[in-house]
């Protein structure tokens, strides 16, 4: 076991768990409910989805407002897609709903003012807050939506801890204050904040990861350690350092 991929060993660890970053389905239905009315039959597209948690709960809301919406969901990822794919046929979300797309969230084909709304749930860190938003604008269409869930700064004295680990981790991380004016910036009128709570982290993120390691560590042994012993270091820091960061929900408005 001691050639097994670091990447592999997280992917193993990923696909065992009910979401691939903190949220919840209420988190998602709050943000949802900052957007304007959308069209009747709106273009949605879920980017970074993984295993495509909000993907099947944008479906859900949309048609509790009789909305007939279909839903791109994009990850680079075949064996999230391949779980989100196995989903969908086990409840029966047609291909008409529910289209599956492989692709790079910092190159997407597809033609320019496509979507009415673009959904991101812990994945714009990949290209970074303000670019990521500059990337994807053109592909909404004039007075589009989009909503991402995005690590934040809540307070401007961490500890040491935190800001040693997240500084190696995602050094442009910033607050709800330079995260609005970096939504301006980018083109974007903010329509509205949530912060995830603690448990949003907790019930179908932290806490089944760390059962997961444990049988990752009785089934891989020392081979996945380095891996495993990261990943209860992130969980460990949230632990002991609450209420200095969490995601928190942006919900933004392309303007003209």
């Amino acid at each position: 076991m001691s050639d097994l991929d670091p990447f592999k060993i997280f992917l193993d660890l990923q696909l065992a768990l009910p979401r691939n970053g903190p949220g919840s389905a209420v988190a998602t239905e709050i943000a949802f409910s900052m957007l304007p009315p959308l069209p009747e039959s709106p273009e949605i597209a879920d980017l970074g989805c993984g295993q495509g948690a909000s993907a099947f709960e944008l479906l859900r809301l949309t048609a509790k407002k009789k909305m007939r919406a279909r839903v791109t969901a994009v990850d680079l990822f075949e064996p999230f897609l391949d779980k989100l794919n196995a989903r969908a046929e086990r409840e029966g979300v047609s291909e008409a709903q529910l289209v599956v797309t492989r692709g790079d969230m910092e190159a997407l084909s597809f033609k320019d003012e496509s979507f009415d709304l673009i959904w991101a749930e812990g994945s714009i860190y990949l290209l970074g807050f303000e670019r990521g938003l500059e990337t994807w604008r053109r592909f909404l269409k004039p007075g589009g939506c989009v909503a991402v869930s995005e690590c934040t700064w809540l307070t401007a004295t961490p500890s040491q801890a935190a800001q040693d680990f997240w500084e190696a981790a995602y050094p442009s991380m910033g607050t709800i204050s330079s995260n609005a004016h970096a939504a301006a910036r980018a083109g974007y009128e903010l329509l509205g904040t949530h912060v995830l709570p603690p448990e949003d982290w907790w019930s179908e993120y932290y806490t089944p990861m760390r059962q997961r390691i444990a049988e990752m560590r009785a089934e891989y042994g020392e081979a996945a350690e380095e891996v495993l012993a990261n990943e209860e270091a992130e969980i460990a820091l949230f632990e002991s350092n609450p209420g200095q960061y969490s995601y928190v929900f942006y919900v933004m408005r392309k303007t003209d």
